[in-house]
């Protein structure tokens, strides 16, 4: 789940919140960052150091946030030369995680607004509007992801 969704789900959040399409996007990404962790691609070789272990414990628990920082954090260098512990698949990814976050990242302020203007209709206008933008930016979401991964395609190719 997307991290305002998980919010909404705690007692003492304030109010029920518009699901969007970013909410979608996002859960997308922490699943694709889940699948990465736990694949070892088509390697031969099963990837299960203590460093990869204590990865895949954050991102199965309630640790999900330090996940994404730590990938988020270190450079692809960095990571490729860990390749021997975390696994090619894992760590090529990378490569398509780090910025993919960033553009959720953007895409989440972008939509801001349209949630903003869209208090200001009456409700049939609402819904109209909201259809459209949500179309808008799930289609704007999917397509920066397949750019990044056409843009990365031979090193994730060289992965598996």
């Amino acid at each position: 789940m997307s991290r305002n969704l998980v919010k909404t789900l705690t007692p003492w959040s304030p109010s029920p919140r518009l699901h969007s399409p970013i909410d979608d996007l996002e859960s997308f990404y922490y699943m694709a960052q889940w699948a990465v962790a736990f694949n070892d691609g088509t390697s031969e070789r099963k990837h299960d150091q203590d460093e990869i272990r204590w990865f895949r414990k954050m991102i199965s628990g309630s640790r999900r946030s330090d996940a994404t920082h730590m990938i988020q954090s270190r450079s692809y260098r960095l990571w490729e030369q860990m390749e021997e512990i975390y696994g090619p698949f894992f760590t090529r990814s990378t490569a398509v995680l780090r910025p993919w976050f960033e553009k959720l990242a953007t895409l989440t302020t972008d939509w801001s607004p349209v949630t903003v203007l869209a208090e200001r209709l009456d409700d049939t206008k609402k819904e109209e509007y909201l259809a459209e933008n949500f179309l808008a930016y799930g289609y704007r979401g999917v397509a920066e992801y397949f750019e990044l991964i056409h843009k990365h395609r031979m090193l994730l190719e060289r992965a598996v």
